[in-house]
């Protein structure tokens, strides 16, 4: 079962915070996502939003993600699950931000990305069984 799910984007000086925010509201609605200020390496102000999906609303993520990633994106995702999770619970993704922007789900390694976290909860703890909920779901 996934019990969680946050969301993290970190918005540039040069970026535009709507279109951040917008990106994120594909998941959740513009006035649940909290705001943020941090001080980068060179002092310049970068803004952190996030944002959680609880139970039903982490299980929907997930069925629409299975359902909007492109083909290439899902097989490797699938195949990478071990790789994405930390420990027994904790699995790890990033969505491209600009693809978000868009309403489209694209897998990416770059670092200016939607940061996902998904909360895997299995009784007791186990990470070969959290791999099967994964497997499943996606």
């Amino acid at each position: 079962m996934i019990d969680k799910i946050s969301i993290r984007a970190f918005v540039a000086v040069t970026e535009d915070e709507g279109r951040v925010r917008e990106a994120l509201s594909i998941f959740v609605p513009l006035d649940h996502i909290s705001s943020q200020t941090a001080l980068g390496h060179f002092g310049n102000e970068i803004k952190i939003l996030e944002a959680s999906l609880r139970r039903k609303e982490a299980q929907a993520f997930f069925q629409i993600l299975h359902e909007q990633l492109p083909s290439e994106d899902s097989f490797r995702l699938h195949h990478e699950i071990p790789e994405r999770l930390e420990g027994a619970s904790h699995f790890h993704l990033r969505l491209d931000k600009q693809a978000a922007y868009k309403g489209l789900f694209r897998l990416t390694e770059s670092k200016d990305a939607l940061d996902i976290c998904a909360l895997v909860k299995t009784y007791p703890s186990n990470r070969q069984q959290a791999i099967k909920i994964l497997s499943e779901l996606i």
